[in-house]
């Protein structure tokens, strides 16, 4: 039950970044890369604490080899996003590159956030059957 609280908790704080950051996307007029970043890291973020709440439930053992894959995994489509996007783009260098900006900032703050998150949950012993 706990982990269950746990990833609401995750959920909640999630929720709370990405719309803090697609705000600052609206009021600097960049609302589509907003959106496209916020999407993106919305539905990586629930994939990652669904995932986790499952090992953790299952598998205690293997966390640690769990937030690696997650991360990579989440690495590797962040890149595959961003070289759609520039793929799509092409003709327009200007909009490739607030793109980027902004995903990355999106990227780097709920990456930050994930590895704060889940080291006080892993410090708490929180992480039970």
């Amino acid at each position: 039950m706990e982990n269950r609280k746990t990833s609401w908790w995750y959920t909640a704080w999630v929720l709370f970044f990405t719309a803090i950051m697609f705000v600052g996307t609206v009021f600097a007029g960049l609302t589509g890369f907003g959106l496209i970043s916020a999407v993106f890291h919305l539905v990586c973020s629930l994939i990652y604490v669904y995932g986790w709440q499952a090992i953790a439930r299952r598998s205690p053992e293997v966390m640690p080899k769990y937030f690696l894959a997650a991360s990579a995994l989440r690495l590797m489509a962040a890149a595959i996003v961003l070289l759609v996007f520039c793929v799509v783009n092409r003709q327009d260098i200007e909009r490739i590159k607030w793109f980027a900006i902004v995903f990355i900032i999106f990227y780097l703050v709920i990456l930050a956030f994930d590895a704060i998150f889940f080291a006080k949950v892993s410090n708490n012993n929180k992480i039970t059957k």
